[in-house]
């Protein structure tokens, strides 16, 4: 008898996610464009005494990732307004509120901040931080603490840690990337690969992964050049990477690849573009430059037209919640949502779902976490947890950009259930 109660029981909390996964999209559209105009019902449930839990984000809003994290906390927020908006149209005596705090984009600044989060709120569940050193940074605190860190854009595989109070949601580890660039390399021939990488857990982690897949599979030197996180000028850094350029072109097809943040790509690019041999040979870049903001500068976009500027990035497919979302957000913010929004938006809402199932503790909510995600269907792509708490479905789009330098067009894709790159394009 007590097996069939928990199995029944173990059916009514299934049933109970699906069917808010299910009737999400239909209630998406009317709730996304127009979330309680007046907020009437909400204040109502409030004032009634609504038990209230707090959502930490823990994000850079300054530093050179500071533009990705001010996006990710609007997507949160949208998140947050419209969950809210479902909990009071639905009677429950229950709301969410936001409590954030700046990292800087730096480990340092990840702890300080997930601690002053938790230690004023009361926070037991945080969305953020971005990129892996930062969620590093945080991880032993979360860990001591059982606070439960939900990352929306953390890839790095020094983050692959089973066991742990952390989940990176919906974009996949480097190890995927990786493959896809060796597979890149291999198709177009390249002996010898120069890379730029920032000195931190994604570019380190990055360097490794797509150096060993490389030489593995016949190809010659790897020259890495790295540089420091949040660096003021990359001067010394483009010039050896030019150096090494030249060296290695000499013995047979080579190409640069950056490993880069977005803002520590256009200061390489802009010493690029006045470089002797920059522009003779072909560009990788890592998913963040799929940037329009790349283009911006003529000169600029001119050479990574000529090097046929090649970049992946975690495929876009289209479902019903997709749609829903941009609106939504265009109608709050007024602007078109920046990129990787959406898995912040997404992140959160499997934060919250995560809460509603198993209340307002972290030890609770570390256990139903991957049952939740694993039910999840985002807005771009389908949440499904490793044994890492890593998303594990890695589809890529392969991207370059046109030659006339005016915007990025598809060549190609990943599949990472079977690891390999088939190109569209020539």
């Amino acid at each position: 008898m007590k097996l069939r109660i928990q199995f029944v029981l173990g059916l009514l909390v299934i049933a109970a996610v699906l069917m808010f996964q299910t009737s999400r999209t239909a209630a998406n559209l009317e709730i996304q464009s127009a979330p309680v105009r007046d907020g009437s019902a909400l204040q109502a449930t409030q004032a009634a005494g609504a038990e209230v839990y707090t959502l930490g984000v823990v994000l850079p809003f300054t530093g050179d990732l500071g533009e990705y994290g001010k996006g990710f906390n609007e997507g949160i927020q949208l998140a947050v307004e419209q969950m809210n908006a479902q909990l009071a149209a639905a009677g429950r005596n229950l709301s969410f509120k936001v409590v954030s705090q700046d990292t800087g984009g730096t480990p340092d600044g990840a702890a300080k901040a997930l601690q002053t989060v938790v230690q004023t709120s009361g926070a037991q569940v945080v969305v953020g931080p971005l990129s892996t050193s930062e969620v590093l940074g945080a991880k032993q605190f979360a860990d001591q603490n059982k606070i439960v860190i939900i990352a929306p854009a953390s890839t790095s595989v020094a983050g692959s840690i089973p066991d742990d109070f952390i989940f990176r949601v919906f974009d996949p580890p480097d190890s995927f990337a990786g493959q896809a660039f060796q597979g890149i390399a291999a198709a177009r021939g390249y002996k010898n690969i120069v890379m730029l990488y920032v000195d931190d857990p994604f570019g380190t982690g990055l360097l490794k992964i797509f150096g060993d897949r490389f030489k593995a599979s016949g190809g010659g030197e790897v020259s890495a050049v790295k540089y420091p996180s949040n660096a003021a000028d990359l001067s010394s850094e483009m010039t050896k990477v030019s150096s090494e350029v030249a060296r290695l072109s000499a013995s047979g097809s080579t190409a640069f690849f950056c490993a880069c943040f977005l803002g520590d790509a256009q200061k390489a690019l802009k010493l690029a573009v006045v470089d002797p041999n920059m522009g003779k040979v072909d560009w990788l870049g890592v998913e963040n430059l799929y940037q329009k903001s790349m283009l911006a500068d003529k000169d600029q976009a001119a050479l990574l037209a000529a090097t046929h500027f090649t970049v992946v990035s975690t495929a876009s497919i289209t479902n019903p919640n997709t749609q829903p979302f941009i609106d939504a957000y265009k109608a709050k913010f007024n602007k078109e949502p920046g990129p990787f929004t959406n898995f912040a938006y997404d992140a959160a809402n499997i934060a919250m779902l995560s809460m509603l199932m198993a209340g307002n503790n972290g030890a609770a909510v570390q256990k139903i976490v991957p049952f939740v995600a694993d039910h999840y269907i985002g807005t771009q792509v389908q949440s499904y947890l490793d044994a890492n708490g890593d998303q594990a479905i890695a589809y890529y789009t392969i991207y370059r950009v046109k030659a006339d330098g005016s915007d990025f067009e598809e060549i190609g894709k990943y599949d990472g259930s079977t690891g390999t790159v088939t190109f569209t394009t020539k």
